[in-house]
């Protein structure tokens, strides 16, 4: 019951932080207060004004799960183990190269302002992971025991939603949302399978962000066939990276056992899975 609890908990918060904050406290502010401050601060650039922002309204999810999920380490419930930050890095450049190499021959524009990588790749990575395959999934799968089906839909699904705005249309609409939801996916069994830490997923949706930004591809969350084809070999690579690391002893942390439901014996063991 006390893992029922916790989750209801989890989600709660994030409905509060996501709906209520967004909808009306911060509609309050946008436009007057500290919001129009920071982004005449920052020149208009989002420097300042989007992680006051992801702050402001996701900070109650991420203090939550680090306060019902205690563990020895105080961000470790939040995959914030430093192990594999620089490990993970390189090989996210490495899987993300062959895609970025395929933008730039699709691609005949080259944005390198600094701000719009910055707010749109590093800030997104950084904290799209942390809130939603974190502080959300994670804890739905690893500490709650839900099985991953169900904990990666409900924190993909919502992921999907904030994404409709890239769609034009209603059909373009929900396909942005549908795509982005399986990525949320993707990203969360790559959390998983890696330490439950967020720095695999973090870098490769970074430079996969980057990547889109900086060669101008369009249209938005679906794109192109092309383009697609190029971002499929991000996966796929992304993929063959984590089966690489299981065949040289990591454990698989994604099983049939846990598709959708876990276990007493079943539950997760952090400290093996480092490698």
């Amino acid at each position: 019951m006390k893992y029922a609890i916790k989750a209801l908990a989890i989600i709660s918060i994030f409905v509060f932080c996501h709906y209520v904050f967004c909808h009306y406290v911060m509609r309050q502010f946008r436009g007057e207060g500290w919001s129009s401050w920071l982004s005449e601060l920052d020149n208009l650039t989002g420097i300042l004004f989007t992680p006051a922002k992801y702050i402001f309204l996701y900070g109650p999810l991420v203090i939550a799960a680090i306060i019902l999920f205690k563990q020895s380490k105080p961000f470790e419930s939040i995959g914030l183990n430093s192990s594999g930050f620089i490990n993970y890095a390189l090989a996210a450049i490495i899987c993300c190269t062959p895609m970025a190499i395929g933008y730039g021959f699709l691609s005949d524009e080259l944005n390198l302002s600094i701000p719009a990588i910055i707010t749109g790749s590093v800030y997104a990575g950084f904290f799209e992971e942390l809130i939603f395959r974190a502080a959300l999934f994670g804890v739905l799968f690893k500490y709650c025991r839900w099985g991953f089906v169900p904990a990666a839909l409900i924190s993909s699904v919502i992921f999907g939603l904030g994404h409709i705005y890239q769609g034009n249309d209603a059909i373009s609409a929900l396909m942005a949302v549908a795509i982005t939801t399986v990525a949320g996916t993707w990203f969360a069994w790559l959390y998983c399978e890696c330490g439950y830490r967020i720095w695999f997923p973090m870098w490769m949706h970074i430079f996969m962000n980057a990547a889109y930004g900086i060669f101008g591809m369009s249209g938005g969350a679906v794109g192109d066939l092309q383009g697609n084809l190029f971002k499929a070999t991000a996966i796929v690579l992304s993929i063959v990276y984590v089966e690489m690391l299981i065949r040289r002893g990591k454990q698989r942390e994604v099983t049939l056992s846990k598709l959708f439901q876990c276990t007493k014996n079943g539950l997760y063991t952090q400290q093996a899975n480092l490698n």
